[in-house]
């Protein structure tokens, strides 16, 4: 029996939702629907990338054509898009949060070891999880990371991307010639550290580790970081894609 889902579809709904948040931005040169390319269509060259583009440009009109269109070339299955959204949903910090294997298994009793299995061998492959094994069952937990958030926040949140969050993290860095305070920047814009921290990890990615200040026991995934001159080309460069901007 497959993992319970609800009445809507989660994999319909994480298309619906990036593709919704993308029709804006027409000719979707980035944000939404830039996060879920680069999640389940990864280019074989940047040709078939721009192709990709045109074809869902030219759906603009038509939402529904849009997502239909996108559906054909997500590799999620529907067990792995419901148990990425419930990741989602129960993440405390946003940060690398933990699943054991236990948990996971009494949150879907209707679903078979196999069933399971496969959904978070699936998100693996995604680069959206890591899995911890150990002697005697088939994992001992499953460790969520920055591409999981990225993917299914702007479903169980709403209005928030991640990517575009990340966007406001590096512009932070880009004005600064110093250290800048991450809980500084969730506190000028009233973020919680569940939705910093994905925005974090994102940013995180283009900076050194020498540059970026660990937690030490906080609940932030990065407590301060600044860029040195290729990283801040990175920035630009990324907000630049996200904004759609030329």
């Amino acid at each position: 029996m497959p993992i319970k889902l609800p009445s809507s579809s989660p994999k319909r709904d994480l298309v619906r939702k990036l593709v919704d948040a993308s029709v804006s931005a027409v000719p979707f040169a980035g944000g939404p629907l830039a996060a879920i390319y680069s999640l389940t269509h990864p280019p074989q060259s940047e040709i078939e990338e721009e192709r990709w583009r045109q074809e869902i440009t030219k759906l603009a009109n038509d939402v529904e054509a849009a997502v239909n269109f996108i559906l054909k070339r997500v590799s999620l299955s529907e067990n792995a898009a419901y148990l990425g959204r419930w990741m989602s949903e129960n993440a405390k910090t946003g940060w690398a949060d933990i699943f054991d294997y236990d948990q996971i298994v009494a949150q879907f009793p209707e679903a078979s070891k196999t069933e399971i299995l496969e959904a978070v061998g699936e998100l693996e492959i995604e680069g959206m999880l890591r899995i911890s094994k150990v002697l005697g069952r088939p994992f001992s937990h499953v460790r969520a990371g920055s591409r999981l958030y990225e993917a299914f926040d702007p479903i169980v949140f709403g209005d928030v991307s991640p990517r575009r969050d990340a966007v406001t993290v590096a512009m932070a860095v880009l004005d600064a010639d110093a250290m800048v305070s991450c809980a500084a920047i969730a506190d000028q814009h009233g973020w919680s550290v569940r939705r910093i921290n994905p925005a974090l990890a994102i940013v995180g990615e283009m900076i050194a580790d020498g540059r970026k200040s660990r937690p030490l026991g906080q609940p932030l995934g990065i407590r301060a970081m600044m860029a040195d001159p290729q990283e801040r080309v990175r920035l630009r460069r990324f907000v630049k894609e996200v904004n759609g901007a030329d």
